[in-house]
C-alpha cells in the first residue's frame, strides 16, 4: 500500500529543491502567495482560513480511512505538483520576487508579459490548483468540495479587494489592462 503523505512529503522536497534551483536565495519569498496592499486584510484571512479547513479535513480523512491509492489519488498528486510547477512559472515571469503591484508601479507595460498578459491573478490560480489537487490526491471529496465552494469564493473576494486597490492606485491604465485579461481562470473567467 502506498502511503500518500509520504509520497506527498517527497514531492513538497523535490519541488523545495527546484524551487532553490530556480530562485536560489530568494526560493522561500516565490512560495509566498503575494498581494496588491489592500486597506484591511479580510480577504487574505478569509482565504487562510478557508484554505486551512481544506488541508485540515484532507488530512483528517486521509489518516482516519488511509484509503488505497487509485488513479483519482494519483491524478491529484499530478495536478498538485502542477498547481506548484505553475506558482514557480508565475513568480519567474514576475520577476525579482515582487508583488505584481510593484511590477506595475515601476512599468506598466513591463508587468504585462508572460501569463500576465492572459491572467491578472496567476498565483491565486496556482493556490487553488494546489488545494484542490492536494485534497484529491488525499483522496478527500469534502476537503475537494471546501475548495470548490468556499475556498474558491475566497480567493474571488480577495482577488476583488486587490483589484479595487490597482484600479485606485492605476486608474485607466488598470481598467485597459483588465479588459485583455481574465481573472483566474484563462478564456473563461
Amino acid at each position: 500500500m502506498v502511503n500518500m503523505l509520504k509520497v506527498i512529503g517527497a514531492i513538497v522536497v523535490l519541488l523545495a529543491i527546484i524551487a532553490f534551483a530556480m530562485f536560489g536565495k530568494k526560493a522561500l519569498r516565490t512560495l509566498i502567495f503575494k498581494t496588491a496592499k489592500t486597506q484591511n486584510n479580510e480577504g487574505l484571512w478569509l482565504e487562510i482560513v478557508t484554505a486551512t479547513l481544506a488541508i485540515t479535513i484532507a488530512l483528517a480523512y486521509y489518516l482516519q480511512n488511509e484509503p488505497i491509492a487509485d488513479p483519482f489519488m494519483w491524478i491529484g498528486l499530478l495536478i498538485f505538483i502542477g498547481g506548484w510547477i505553475f506558482q514557480f512559472i508565475n513568480r519567474k515571469h514576475l520577476g525579482d520576487n515582487r508583488t505584481y503591484e510593484e511590477r506595475l508601479a515601476s512599468g506598466f507595460n513591463a508587468a504585462q508579459l508572460g501569463i500576465y498578459s492572459k491572467l491578472r491573478h496567476p498565483s491565486q490560480s496556482a493556490l487553488l490548483i494546489i488545494l484542490f489537487g492536494f485534497s484529491l490526491s488525499l483522496g478527500s471529496i469534502w476537503a475537494c468540495a471546501i475548495v470548490l465552494f468556499l475556498v474558491l469564493p475566497s480567493a474571488i473576494y480577495r482577488v476583488s479587494q486587490e483589484e479595487r486597490a490597482l484600479y485606485e492606485k492605476f486608474g485607466e491604465r488598470w481598467l485597459d489592462y483588465k479588459e485583455d485579461t481574465k481573472r483566474i481562470i484563462p478564456y473563461v473567467f
